[in-house]
């Protein structure tokens, strides 16, 4: 599903501009708050959930080359990472949910059907 339209359906509000990334079709959503970690599973179609809202998380985006981040339970950005954002054509968005339900709307548009029969 396309970055913008896991935005409509989970109800998160996008801070900035999707340009460059609004076709990106994100294959996968990682949930973390430790940088180290979100290096080892970030890829250009990962949206990446989590609670930070710190500068170092734009560097790992930009060097990534991240799908977009999501913030959770209404965490707003501060206007410098913002901007820095936009900028750099990191989209971001904020959901009012928490980690869980976030990620859970999440699962539940990138698959519609379901979980696979084992």
């Amino acid at each position: 599903m396309k970055l913008g339209e896991l935005a409509t359906q989970i109800g998160a509000r996008v801070l900035t501009p999707p340009r460059r990334r609004a076709g990106v079709e994100v294959t996968r959503v990682y949930a973390g708050d430790i940088i180290s970690d979100l290096l080892r599973e970030a890829s250009e179609t990962t949206l990446l959930v989590t609670h930070l809202a710190s500068p170092q998380l734009l560097r790992v985006a930009e060097l990534m080359d991240l799908a977009g981040i999501c913030f959770v339970q209404g965490r707003e950005p501060t206007p410098e990472i913002v901007a820095a954002a936009a900028e750099r054509g990191i989209v971001l968005m904020v959901s009012p949910l928490d980690l869980f339900e976030t990620c859970g709307a999440l699962h539940a548009c990138t698959h519609p059907a379901g979980p696979a029969e084992p």
